[in-house]
């Protein structure tokens, strides 16, 4: 603990400078991105191309390489945003973001380039015996953005599915002008692109390749999303009982999260975004804003108290100060944004929340497979912890606290607040920057809101009320 606090030290040094000599800048290379699809995709080779260029697109700092993880749990109650920071988040923080807000605007337009160049790889009129398995990498990619999307700028599919949800473009079209589709539509196509996906997958062979259970386990989480429980249970179960996939155990818990390069051993990330030194700048990525650069953001002491003095998840919980020097906890999931040889991969699914899945969708009608499932997360994570032996309304508090503990730092919180419908409650935290302690459902910002660069180049699309 000495040596990693000593590290720290030096972080927090190297943060200060940082602070006043980063700004932000994007990396775009794209190839096979920005021609038409008869163009560009002659082949396998020309197909593998334009798939790489697919997943290298969800890199990009407006979706997974920063503000969708980065959203997820500032919005909600995992983190805070400290006094002395770089300026950015600020809005987020505060829910006084509007139409011109950068972050959503950045959302929005990452994602949909990557849904352009999934959308170029399915169309594309080619032969060859892993052509459906290359596309059906694109449709996964495809529905996860739209799943993002549609749970970024709409309503959950649990409050309406008839409210606007989002744009559906399903095939490369320069000119289209679509308006929003309901969030009921865009379920549905996320739903079959899927399948489609599932389908027709190849198996394991690393961690940053969508493979078969990766994509169940995603269609898992939709399908919790809508609140089919049933169906939900269904795939989460199957790719627990079925895939190579296994929990990563207490004792190994800190080396995983320290271990930043591709792992092809099967252990607990089913799916995550290549980040390396070239792709992403170590001071502008999701991990600097923990540790390794600005350390704008900090753990809540209402999460931080969730967890028992056992629980291998605080291994990456480390006791510190802000940098002006309030008391706090730094986030330690994301060690790596200042290696020289490999950043840390961003996690997008991993075995641990298909087991939550697996709990969740149980209820109502299970209340011990339910337990059963919770609990083999639970106890893998604590050894000493005997289980829990929660019934009704509290078996489902408990199995979303495990969720929040389990999740925390990637992204998830604030959507699960979301989906369940509840108030957004806020501890005050020393050093914090002010904000609503309070954000009730109903309050018009728990969705953002469509960028005004949109609204201008498309007169077909409404933005949301109240902005």
């Amino acid at each position: 603990m000495k040596q990693l606090l000593n590290k720290i030290s030096i972080l927090f040094i190297f943060s200060s400078f940082i602070l006043a000599s980063c700004s932000k800048s994007f990396i775009e290379r794209n190839p096979a991105g920005s021609v038409p699809t008869g163009d560009a995709i002659t082949d396998e080779a020309s197909m593998q191309t334009a798939l790489l260029g697919a997943y290298a697109g969800l890199r990009n700092l407006g979706v997974y390489g920063r503000d969708w993880p980065v959203v997820g749990d500032l919005q909600a109650d995992n983190v805070f945003l400290e006094v002395q920071n770089s300026g950015r988040y600020i809005e987020q923080y505060k829910y006084i973001f509007t139409e011109t807000d950068e972050v959503y605007g950045e959302m929005w337009n990452a994602a949909y380039v990557v849904i352009l160049r999934a959308n170029k790889i399915i169309d594309a009129d080619i032969n060859g015996d892993n052509v459906n398995a290359l596309k059906a990498q694109a449709y996964a990619l495809r529905a996860l953005m739209y799943f993002k999307l549609v749970n970024t700028y709409a309503r959950p599919y649990t409050d309406d599915p008839g409210k606007p949800g989002v744009p559906l473009v399903l095939h490369y079209d320069p000119y289209v002008q679509p308006p929003r589709n309901t969030v009921a539509e865009v379920y549905a196509q996320i739903i079959s692109d899927y399948k489609i996906a599932f389908e027709n997958a190849g198996g394991y062979t690393n961690s940053v390749t969508l493979s078969k259970y990766a994509i169940e386990g995603l269609l898992a989480k939709a399908y919790l999303y809508m609140g089919d429980n049933a169906k939900a249970k269904q795939a989460a179960v199957d790719v627990i009982n079925n895939s190579e996939f296994s929990l990563v155990d207490a004792d190994n818990y800190f080396d995983f999260w320290k271990d930043g390069g591709i792992h092809t051993d099967a252990v607990e990330t089913m799916f995550e975004v290549d980040v390396d030194i070239i792709d992403n700048l170590g001071t502008d990525d999701l991990g600097a804003f923990y540790v390794e650069g600005y350390m704008d953001l900090y753990a809540s002491d209402d999460l931080v108290n969730l967890y028992s003095p056992t629980d291998a998840r605080t291994s990456v919980l480390i006791p510190y100060q802000t940098k002006s020097g309030s008391p706090a906890v730094v986030v330690y999931k994301y060690q790596n944004a200042s290696d020289a040889k490999d950043r840390d991969n961003i996690k997008v699914i991993r075995l641990s929340e298909v087991y939550l899945i697996a709990a969740e969708a149980s209820l109502p009608n299970n209340e011990d497979d339910a337990r059963n499932y919770l609990n083999a997360l639970a106890e893998t994570r604590d050894p000493d912890f005997s289980g829990y032996t929660s019934t009704g309304n509290d078996l489902l508090n408990d199995i979303i606290t495990e969720r929040r503990k389990e999740l925390a730092f990637e992204g998830d919180r604030y959507y699960d607040l979301n989906r369940l419908m509840r108030s957004i409650d806020r501890g005050s935290n020393a050093g914090s920057i002010s904000g609503p302690l309070t954000i009730p459902y109903d309050d018009y910002h728990r969705i953002a809101p469509i960028p005004q660069t949109e609204l201008q180049a498309n007169p077909n699309i409404e933005q949301n009320p109240e902005y």
